[in-house]
């Protein structure tokens, strides 16, 4: 544009080159201000005619433009060497000197201000023009005009819309006609041609009738429809209309300049905050509405009908496609086109082309967006947001058609036009998908507005510059730039969206303490939310939790820009491969790149995942050659634990390889993931010691993990017990008696440390620690220490004292195995005491479980059959059922069997046990005596040989049976 301006004065010969003058706007309250930065003091005159000003300055100059308009001026343009301003009817103005610089005041207009009729309008021209032809100056607003430009400039045309907008946009007329591109950076005010000097309009006859009373607007009223709020806008007959959303704002324009009067809805519930704006030929009202209500606009012969529904009613959707050129254009079809009105965007400040339609279906469903500009949804009619100065919309008889103006090329690619998977997607933020240079241009527009806006109209341009700074990648510029927002405005802090939009750029500052409003309740359930929350769960290291959200929200990513995207990706990435989302890790890893550095970790774990160990090894050795620290530490132990299940190095190998980790990454949950699988992979290597030093070592320096850590430290005590030798495992108990609890694994350890102590003959010392662990514990654990307390002391002839440790370890509900075990004890205790009856009776209560005992005890008193019938029904339930093998003492109790029967004479009984159970005796000193006992009797001289073998065999009988009279005392 500068560059324009140059040429022109290049091509003028005679003038000075231009110096360009800084012009600056601001709104205030009452009015809006343009301030005209002249180094020095300037003269100027001020030229007015309707709603038109023009500002003459000396020839040469040239401007640098606000990139937003004051209150009350629709257009700023350059007009030879000075501006033209298109004024709000009924503005007033103002204009002073202050030191070298000139201030323009654009006051509101009246509240009541009457309107103007063309007869008075005539009488106005007619003093001005009598004022004019007799040298008299002209008085009010404007000041002496040298004679060169002494002619006003002629009226605007009728039926030129401008628009109020931001730099750079072009020309749209009010019957949807395109003009030519604007060659300044504001809003293009048509130029008509010049008209032929008329005569001066003659003195207005006093005896003429009195103007006409201006029409009184119709009312608007609210409608009874059903239960669902809804109102009549009294608009005439063939008027278009348009409907969208605009942040927490519902925006309705209607092509008709003659606005409703909604004095009937104040009070209303629904409707009561409408409010209508005047636009030229347009009006447009905006209501502020829920996120969770929608409207739906519907024809009525009176006008139009709006109505607050719970979820968008259905509609037709406008067809979009592309038109070759030259130049290339895009077509918006839809049935019955209006007109095209601009408004100014109340989120970025951007020019806003909406085309109205005059039937009552028709919109955009989805958002697109394209370098040049923005087709945002609508709920009906056509939206362009205007991101270059270019853009022209035009309506057609059955669509509206998109191009460049002046020749120029936009870029209409298909496939951008078409909307992606993510564009059709639910939204909360206002990401622009444009490359660097275009989204810095935007930035300083919205910087400059930022610094002329008032501090309290200043949120909109500041929550669309922290939406442009996160879409360049720069989250902490984006967060400090949203702050601002929450201590000049007290509205940021109760808006969710705005609250989101922070928290989500402390997420990717790694501010995590920050990020709270992400899991806000009152932030509307979008795919955008599910996304970021998603990301936070990712940024915590809960993959469980981030996996669904991702998979979900991963087509809004990958629609993401690019710089944006670049920052999102490796965290998504990782955490749908710690979820197990193969699917899903691999379409973005495909999106990502060929071969991106931040993915290579996510790709050596699919890999891992898909059985490709060999290219998984190779990516993790690239990883572990790498700067990242973190992503350093994950290949590590990955690879580690991957080169252990194929084999190539043993568990001790492996610990040793994964100590190299150890302080690749410091001071949260992936330490002590890793810590905890090389104390795993240590106890697995018979280093069990070294385990529970590591993770004492571990709770020592993360306390907060304390309570995580004490199950797997334990673990590592009983292990470290186990393989230690007698002495070393007494001294770890008592070195740490601490690790012990009242659970299984307590009686386990217990029972573990007092078998080494008796090893050590330490049997009081192993009685006294047992003592001692009944009193700790309970249950079915203290049950099984007091069985083996009393073991104890009856194997040291202390009858009294096991009774006294069962009856003190009594417990309810105990499993069936320990109670038998229990009661077989009690009985042995009994029957050492004298008190035989009594424990023969408790033996039979309990059946075949407890023969062998009873069956020990019938063969001390010489009951041989006795001993035997109890013995035989014993083997009934303990034997396997033949030909299954048996166990060295399942053959010592047969052998027990047959030397009871051999005594009780029972010669059928000894035949029967022969034929079923010789065969599974097998060979050896057990065999033989099984054979000696059960063998048939002597019957002639042939048997002579026979009994000299069993007389040997008799002779070391008594010696063998021995050892057989006193069962193993049980335990568990």
């Amino acid at each position: 544009m500068r560059a324009a301006a140059g040429l022109l004065l290049a091509l003028l010969p005679g003038l000075a080159a231009a110096e360009t003058v800084a012009v600056r706007s601001g709104n205030h309250a009452g009015f809006g201000r343009l301030v005209v930065a002249w180094p020095a003091v300037t003269d100027y005159t001020v030229q007015q005619q309707d709603e038109r000003l023009d500002l003459r300055f000396p020839p040469g100059s040239s401007f640098a433009l606000p990139a937003r308009l004051p209150r009350n001026v629709l257009g700023l343009a350059p007009e030879g060497s000075g501006l033209r301003l298109l004024l709000r009817p009924g503005a007033r103005v103002k204009h002073y000197r202050l030191d070298s610089r000139l201030v323009v005041d654009v006051l509101d207009p009246p509240a009541a201000a009457p309107a103007t009729t063309p007869a008075a309008s005539a009488s106005v021209e007619a003093r001005r023009a009598g004022r004019r032809k007799g040298g008299a100056p002209e008085a009010a607003l404007v000041e002496p005009a040298p004679p060169a430009e002494a002619a006003p400039a002629p009226r605007r045309k009728a039926g030129t819309a401008v628009v109020p907008s931001r730099p750079m946009l072009p020309e749209v007329l009010a019957d949807g006609r395109a003009g030519p591109a604007a060659p300044a950076a504001a809003t293009a005010i048509p130029r008509p041609a010049p008209a032929p000097p008329a005569a001066a309009p003659a003195p207005p006859d006093s005896r003429a009738a009195p103007p006409p009373m201006p029409r009184q607007p119709a009312m608007a009223r609210l409608l009874h429809n059903q239960g669902v709020p809804a109102l009549l806008l009294p608009f005439p007959a063939g008027t278009g209309a348009a409907l969208l959303r605009r942040g927490d704002q519902m925006l309705a324009l209607f092509d008709s300049p003659e606005a409703p009067d909604l004095a009937p809805l104040r009070g209303d519930p629904a409707f009561g905050a409408l409010e209508a704006e005047r636009l030229p030929g347009a009006t447009l009202l905006r209501l502020p509405l829920a996120p969770t209500l929608h409207l739906r606009a519907r024809q009525d012969p009176a006008g139009w009908r709006l109505e607050a529904l719970p979820q968008a009613a259905p509609t037709r959707p406008v067809g979009l496609e592309t038109e070759a050129g030259p130049p290339p254009r895009l077509v918006l079809k839809a049935a019955s086109p209006g007109r095209v009105v601009p408004i100014l965007d109340p989120e970025t400040g951007l020019p806003l082309l909406l085309g109205t339609l005059r039937a009552e279906e028709g919109a955009v469903l989805a958002a697109r967006r394209l370098p040049e500009l923005d087709l945002p949804p609508t709920l009906l009619g056509v939206a362009v947001l205007a991101r270059s100065d270019g853009i022209v919309l035009q309506a057609g008889t059955d669509r509206f058609t998109l191009a460049s103006a002046g020749g120029g090329r936009l870029a209409l690619d298909p496939a951008a036009i078409r909307p992606a998977p993510g564009q059709a997607m639910t939204r909360s933020f206002e990401l622009p998908d444009q490359p660097a240079a275009e989204l810095l241009s935007r930035l300083q527009g919205l910087q400059a507005g930022i610094a002329g806006a008032a501090p309290l109209a200043r949120l909109p341009q500041r929550r669309a510059a922290g939406e442009t700074l996160l879409a360049l990648g720069l989250p902490q510029e984006a967060q400090a730039m949203l702050r601002l927002g929450f201590a000049e405005d007290p509205r940021a802090a109760t808006d969710p969206g705005y609250a989101a939009l922070a928290a989500a750029a402390a997420l990717l500052a790694g501010r995590l303490g920050e990020t709270g409003a992400l899991r806000s309740r009152d932030w509307p359930d979008t795919d955008e939310a599910v996304l970021w929350r998603a990301a936070l769960s990712a940024a915590q290291a809960d993959w469980q939790s981030a996996g669904p959200g991702l998979v979900a929200s991963l087509p809004l990513l990958l629609a993401y820009p690019a710089a944006l995207r670049a920052r999102l990706l490796p965290m998504a990435a990782l955490a749908l491969a710690e979820a197990g989302e193969g699917p899903a890790l691999r379409r973005l890893i495909e999106a990502g790149g060929p071969e991106p550095d931040d993915l290579l970790l996510p790709r050596a774990m699919l890999a891992e995942a898909e059985g490709r160990p060999v290219e998984a090894l190779a990516a993790y050795d690239r990883v572990i050659a790498g700067r990242d620290r973190q992503a350093r530490a994950r290949a590590l132990r990955r690879a580690v634990d991957l080169r252990l299940a194929a084999g190539h190095i043993d568990a001790a190998q492996a610990a040793k390889a994964l100590e190299a980790a150890l302080f690749a990454w410091r001071g949260d949950a992936q330490e002590v993931e890793l810590r905890l699988r090389l104390a795993t992979l240590r106890q697995q290597a018979g280093d069990a010691r070294g385990a529970l030093a590591l993770l004492q070592e571990t709770a020592a320096a993360m306390p907060d993990q304390a309570a995580r850590l004490l199950p797997p430290i334990r673990d590592a005590f009983v292990a470290a017990l186990a393989e230690a030798p007698p002495l070393v495992a007494v001294g770890l108990f008592d070195a740490y008696p601490e690790m012990l609890s009242g659970d299984a694994r307590f009686g386990d350890s217990l029972l573990l440390v007092a078998d080494r102590l008796q090893a050590l003959d330490l049997g009081d010392r192993a009685a006294a620690l047992l003592a001692q662990g009944m009193q700790r514990a309970g249950g079915a654990t203290r049950a099984a220490l007091g069985h083996r307390l009393a073991s104890l002391r009856l194997a040291e002839g202390d009858a009294a004292g096991a009774l006294a440790a069962l009856s003190d370890s009594a417990a309810p509900d105990l499993p069936t195995l320990l109670a038998q075990e229990r009661t077989v004890l009690a009985a042995r205790a009994e029957a050492r005491r004298g008190r035989v009856a009594e424990a023969t009776a408790a033996l039979r209560t309990l059946g075949p479980a407890g023969g062998e005992a009873l069956s020990e005890l019938l063969t001390d008193g010489a009951d041989w059959a006795g001993a035997a019938a109890a013995l035989d029904g014993y083997l009934a339930v303990a034997l396997p059922a033949p030909p299954a093998p048996i166990e060295d003492r399942q053959r010592r109790l047969l052998l027990r069997q047959a030397a009871l029967l051999a005594l009780a004479g029972e010669d059928a009984a000894l035949g029967r046990l022969r034929a079923a159970q010789a065969g599974r005796m097998g060979h050896g000193a057990l065999a033989e005596a099984f054979q000696v006992l059960t063998a048939d009797p002597l019957r002639g001289l042939a048997d002579l040989p026979r009994l000299q073998r069993e007389l040997r065999l008799f002779r070391a009988l008594p010696g063998r049976l021995e050892a057989l009279r006193a069962g193993a005392p049980v335990t568990r």
